[in-house]
């Protein structure tokens, strides 16, 4: 087990609103969707998880240990060992692939992998672009540069903040394939949220429903072969059109 809640609480009085009773596990090589309305707190959820926000309520367990009791060596392990992906993926543009690459080992006070760089650059198909300025690459591009980075940390859990609200359907199928394709490779967990229920229920081991300011439900999805996304765009639109 790498993280557990344990009646998590969060409030904010300004806004009226609070989270509460927020508990659940996330275990080695499994991929986790959360999936609710808009303001329902799911991106709080994540940024309590990797320690960028405080909660009010409860407990929050890193390998058993409680979050608040960790020591400042102990969070910056933490925080390369759950690694954030953030809906916008805040690249330079002005910057290379590479030099945002470069930078996961500098901020690290490391030196720079270059074997390392290249054989992700290869794994997710950016080699050729590896020299390429962020302003010119495709909003699936820069959104696999974002998921490289978090790759180099060597994470046990990727938490993935809606990384695909801005593509297209194709480049959406693509990422996930890459955040399954890690799982299965290399026993990276991840916790996403997601609004396509045709993602969590391809992808997903298990899905938490926030509804409530709480967890409502959680569903082990059913996967058929007639809810599976197709290989082609057309062929995706059309079975969820026709199909109930």
């Amino acid at each position: 087990m790498i993280i557990a809640l344990k009646e998590v609480g969060k409030i904010f009085p300004k806004a009226q609103f609070k989270l509460e009773h927020i508990s659940f596990n996330i275990e080695e090589g499994e991929i986790v969707g959360l999936i609710g309305s808009n303001g329902t707190g799911k991106s709080t959820i994540l940024k309590m998880i990797n320690g960028l926000m405080s909660y009010d309520q409860g407990h929050i367990y890193y390998q058993g240990q409680e979050l608040k009791e960790l020591s400042a060596s102990q969070l910056r392990q933490m925080r390369k060992d759950i690694a954030y992906i953030f809906q916008h993926h805040n690249l330079l543009p002005g910057e290379t692939v590479f030099y945002h690459l470069s930078l996961v080992y500098k901020l690290n006070h490391q030196k720079v992998d270059h074997e390392a760089i290249d054989d992700i650059l290869d794994f997710l198909g950016l080699v050729r672009v590896k020299e390429v300025k962020c302003r010119s690459l495709s909003g699936g591009q820069q959104q696999k540069v974002a998921i490289a980075m978090a790759i180099l940390q060597k994470p046990r859990l990727i938490l993935c903040d809606e990384i695909s609200s801005a593509l297209d359907t194709n480049s959406e199928r693509e990422i996930f394939d890459l955040l399954a394709s890690l799982r299965d490779q290399y026993g990276i967990s991840v916790l996403m949220i997601a609004h396509h229920l045709s993602v969590l229920k391809q992808y997903c081991d298990r899905v938490m429903i926030l509804d409530y300011q709480t967890i409502a439900e959680t569903v082990v999805p059913v996967k058929t072969a007639s809810h599976q996304l197709e290989t082609d765009y057309v062929s995706q639109v059309k079975e969820f059109l026709l199909h109930d």
